[in-house]
């Protein structure tokens, strides 16, 4: 079983699946239509893939919906939805009901200030992401997780899944310690993503192998989560983020199954 934890698919902006500026002003320069994904999908034998709502369409997750509507048994979808609006909670079961939304991004990154991710307004959303049984990916930084902590501690039936090693700036020297230390709480999940993006390095980006090693014995390969990276441009068709992963000597072959597809069946289910 292989299965994509963090695609994002998005249209060129024409109606109905129109842009909009609620997470970026960014345009897109090629398109990542989910046709493309599902032949994607099958040239590297991924069965299936978890959409991550993409920033172009913002808030409004009518592509993402009409994507999984389209292929049911292939995708599952996460939402983005403003968490801070009074109606978040609302609008995540609205869409877990009526499209098969299987959770929601949290997106700090874009924040000076993420204090909000632990303020008891954030409440009736963890409460009904629990209800649910829907886990939250998290985008973010690592000296972020201190302020997720809190939600950590008070919601532990709630899953979490960090984006991408946390966000680390190789060549800054962030304290990676701080994702590490996180491993104590057992909803907590870390995806081994977006490695060529965090390199520093050409292929096959070996700066980041330690990190990734470091949240592997942290973690355990059970709380660890790959994708393929799709899409690129120009789009080569080959899975590179599930390569990088296999060609890291350090993970057994039961370790990259978990990584590279039974952790995320264990979250987002068949």
């Amino acid at each position: 079983m292989r299965i994509d934890s963090h695609v994002h698919v998005w249209t060129m902006g024409a109606p109905p699946f129109t842009h909009n500026d609620g997470m970026t002003t960014q345009r897109p320069d090629y398109p990542g239509l989910v046709e493309n994904l599902i032949r994607y999908m099958d040239l590297n034998k991924i069965d299936r893939t978890v959409l991550i709502q993409c920033m172009y369409h913002g808030y409004d997750n009518r592509y993402m919906c009409d994507c999984l509507r389209r292929f049911p048994d292939r995708l599952h979808g996460v939402a983005l939805i403003d968490p801070l609006k009074p109606d978040a909670s609302e609008t995540l079961a609205r869409l877990h009901r009526d499209h098969g939304v299987q959770g929601m991004r949290l997106y700090p990154i874009k924040d000076r200030d993420a204090s909000w991710l632990s303020d008891t307004g954030q409440h009736a959303l963890w409460e009904t992401a629990q209800r649910l049984g829907v886990p939250f990916t998290w985008f973010g930084r690592c000296h972020q997780i201190p302020l997720l902590e809190p939600m950590l501690q008070q919601f532990p039936e709630v899953n979490v899944i960090v984006d991408h090693l946390g966000e680390p700036i190789l060549s800054e020297g962030i304290d990676f310690r701080i994702l590490l230390a996180a491993a104590k709480y057992p909803n907590l999940f870390v995806k081994a993503t977006r490695i060529d993006g965090i390199s520093e390095q050409p292929w096959p980006h070996e700066d980041v192998y330690p990190y990734v090693r470091a949240v592997y014995e942290a973690f355990g390969p059970e709380r660890m989560l790959g994708c393929t990276g799709f899409p690129e441009n120009p789009q080569r068709g080959e899975a590179v983020g599930f390569r990088v992963i296999e060609a890291m000597d350090f993970l057994s072959d039961e370790d990259r199954a978990w990584i590279l597809g039974k952790t995320a069946d264990t979250l987002y289910g068949a």
